[in-house]
């Protein structure tokens, strides 16, 4: 319910104010002039202030001005009997709601007291949810800032264990490739099996390893990259070769111009790109499937695009997928990115290039990423 503050140096009007307001549902009090409004101001919060203009000692519009100053949302009707074009502008220059002549009429005063506090009701939850949404932005702010607290520390830790990690496992990996090449004749097919599939994992925490210390050097930009012209469908063809014993019934294909596509990059590095990309389809394609790498030019940039007809990536999934330690529901390709993609993303964005990918669910997805000419 609206509080409304009636100021007025004759009784009879205030109290008939009072009361027409009063019948009306609201709170009323009066106050016979400025200096016992200024009292009640201070005693307690108002929506609207009722004040005669011409008043003894202080008049209304200083009362206005006042009032103006400390609480700006108290909305003020001022009256008087005297109405004169001087009185009415000095009024709306001290940023009166309203200007009324006496003798006010019942209807004229409830409707705009009325109006005067649905507007301060307005300018009251407009003020609170500025309050809130200033609340709510310190507090993200606030978690944003842990979080970026907690990324650092993970960070740091990641790091420190891959450096403790990678001194043990080059031994033991050191020890293995000793042992398959003076002990490989003394052993039966099974337990050559078993030293294989152990040095395979092996190198692939290796990898994953050395995928952390480059992914940690990319974000930071101390990744030295040695940046010259370079063959891309050659690349793309090396890459392949590499993989055809992974194949199994597989179809993998290269599109590419006749003539050398050329672009200024690290050459090891996009090697090593095109490889997580392949691994990437070939872990997804299905036995009898296809996966085709396009080699082009496409709007100044050297384009290459790695596409599958595997189960493809539903739309939401496309930007997590390119995040280190990302991961897609399993529900939906049983998909976890690791860290390939990620390095991927930082490697090519690194050398001026984009990467992304076009994809719908059961319909295949294909990698792409530019690299600059050369």
């Amino acid at each position: 319910m609206a509080r409304i503050l009636v100021v007025d140096d004759e009784e009879s009007l205030r109290d008939t104010l009072a009361a027409f307001l009063s019948n009306a549902g609201y709170q009323v009090e009066t106050a016979e002039n400025v200096s016992a409004a200024l009292e009640r101001l201070k005693e307690g919060s108002f929506d609207v202030v009722v004040s005669d203009i011409v008043m003894p000692r202080v008049t209304g519009v200083e009362l206005l001005q006042t009032i103006r100053q400390g609480s700006p949302r108290v909305q003020v009707i001022m009256m008087t009997g005297q109405p004169t074009i001087e009185t009415a502008a000095a009024t709306v220059r001290a940023g009166a709601f309203d200007y009324l002549c006496k003798p006010v009429p019942k209807d004229a005063i409830l409707r705009c007291v009325g109006n005067a506090a649905k507007l301060k009701a307005t300018e009251d939850e407009r003020a609170r949810m500025a309050d809130e949404l200033e609340r709510q932005h310190k507090q993200l702010q606030d978690n944003y800032a842990r979080l970026r607290e907690l990324e650092t520390l993970r960070d740091n830790l990641t790091h420190m264990i891959i450096h403790d990690l990678r001194a043990p496992l080059c031994i033991a990996l050191g020890y293995l490739d000793l042992i398959k090449e003076t002990a490989a004749s003394k052993l039966d097919s099974k337990e050559t099996g078993y030293l294989s599939t152990t040095l395979i994992n092996i190198c692939r925490l290796n990898d994953m390893i050395g995928s952390l210390l480059d992914i940690s050097r990319l974000e930071t930009g101390n990744m030295p990259l040695n940046r010259r012209a370079c063959d891309m469908g050659k690349l793309a063809r090396t890459v392949m070769d590499s993989f055809q014993s992974l194949l199994d019934a597989r179809q993998l294909a290269l599109e590419s111009p006749a003539e050398p596509v050329m672009a200024s990059c690290d050459e090891e590095v996009t090697r090593r790109v095109l490889g997580n990309l392949l691994q990437n389809a070939l872990k997804f394609t299905p036995k009898d499937g296809r996966i085709r790498i396009t080699v082009r030019r496409k709007d100044s940039m050297v384009w290459l695009e790695m596409a599958d007809n595997g189960p493809g990536i539903p739309a939401e999934y496309h930007g997590k997928i390119f995040e280190k330690f990302g991961q897609v529901a399993r529900t939906v390709r049983q998909y976890s990115t690791g860290l390939g993609l990620a390095f991927c993303k930082l490697a090519v964005e690194a050398q001026g290039g984009q990467i992304g990918v076009v994809s719908e669910a059961g319909k295949g997805s294909a990698f792409w990423f530019t690299l600059p000419p050369s």
